[in-house]
């Protein structure tokens, strides 16, 4: 899983690369733009019947034009920009939108206008008014500016649309930022019970059996171990999520002694590869385990079993205990909505539980280490 930091440098490289291949390209438009402007008013005006100079081509217009359209073009992308930040949802609205094209083709056509004015004005003019034409020029600064209001509109929209999307990437990964911080919460209520448990267990071997409180403070500082090692990682393999559910029934065997029991029932020897990739939440058989230990009587009278198996098709990893419930547990379902939460921020995807009369079933979907969001 990529680091936060190294996401947010690699994303700032991209757009920093992205801006600076827009703005290049934006240039290379917006220079081609302004010189068929110059040239379709020259050829399709009537500066060619006013010049008297000889030559209506002025080398000086050919050199500022493109520099003033590319900082009309550049204030105008600009406004556009400041308009998304600020309205980023109802500058989609259809009067605004056609409000702000109606900008640009007014800001296009007087910039067109101007551009015939100095033409006129270059090539020495016939004696009247450069402003005046002597002929009906409208028509084709309409149409060069119809042009370039196409390409600015295109232009624009690739701009919002760039904008959107990068709010979108934003949103999401604010999303996983919040769905690893959920997952970390949930992981950390996991311990603090735990704890307590052993803590207690410990406390009453340590005065009947003190060997086994040994062994039992061995086994403990081993689940912890694994409880560090796991605690920052949202999947583990299927594998150590069992070898721990092993340890932590051995935890409590010495609390209860035979009358707690477990079983894994793996697959064939075929399938057995298949699962060194496939992952589970870290901690899932713990909690489920706990679960099970919290609200069924444990004695030698109604010894509880706690099963695992797997699904056919291998999807699923599947915890069973008998029950036997206890009359005197309140519960809330912390531990059981707290796994389906986990799951879901994971991978979208839910647990199966059911119950019977006899029996307790928990089907865990078992994920690819690749499969998180």
């Amino acid at each position: 899983m990529e680091r936060p930091q190294a996401g947010r440098k690699r994303a700032k490289r991209e757009s920093v690369g992205a801006a600076g291949f827009y703005t290049v390209f934006n240039v290379i438009l917006f220079w081609a733009m302004s010189e068929l402007a110059y040239v379709g008013v020259i050829f399709y005006t009537d500066v060619l019947k006013r010049c008297t100079s000889g030559d209506a081509f002025s080398f000086w217009i050919f050199i500022f034009c493109p520099l003033l359209f590319c900082l009309l073009c550049f204030g105008l992308l600009r406004m556009n920009r400041v308009i998304n930040r600020r309205y980023p949802i109802s500058y989609y609205n259809a009067f605004k939108t056609l409000l702000f094209f109606v900008l640009i083709g007014l800001a296009f056509w007087g910039f067109n206008y101007l551009l015939y004015v100095a033409a006129v004005a270059s090539s020495g003019n016939d004696g009247g008014s450069p402003f005046v034409p002597t002929e009906p020029i409208w028509l084709q600064v309409t149409l060069i500016t119809l042009i370039q209001l196409v390409i600015m509109c295109l232009i624009s929209l690739n701009q919002a649309a760039r904008f959107t999307i990068g709010l979108y990437r934003e949103s999401e990964a604010l999303k996983q930022a919040q769905a690893r911080a959920e997952i970390r919460a949930l992981q950390t209520q996991l311990n603090p019970h735990f704890l307590f448990n052993s803590l207690n267990t410990l406390i009453s071997e340590i005065d009947y059996d003190p060997v086994a409180a040994k062994k039992f403070t061995i086994d403990l500082a081993g689940a912890y171990r694994y409880i560090l090692q796991v605690q920052d990682k949202p999947l583990v393999p299927v594998y150590e999520e069992l070898g721990f559910l092993r340890t932590y029934v051995r935890l409590n065997q010495i609390r209860v002694g035979e009358s707690l029991s477990y079983r894994c029932m793996y697959p064939d020897q075929a399938n057995l590869d298949f699962l060194q990739y496939r992952c589970l939440p870290s901690l899932s058989l713990q909690l489920l385990a706990e679960n099970a230990l919290k609200h069924n009587v444990v004695s030698s009278m109604k010894p509880l079993e706690i099963q695992v198996g797997f699904s056919q098709n291998l999807d699923y990893l599947i915890v069973s205990n008998n029950v036997n419930p206890k009359k005197s547990v309140h519960s809330l379902g912390t531990g059981l909505k707290n796994l389906s939460e986990r799951y879901r921020l994971l991978a979208g995807k839910e647990i199966i539980i059911e119950r019977t009369p006899g029996y307790f079933r928990v089907k865990l979907p078992m994920l690819d280490g690749n499969e998180t969001r």
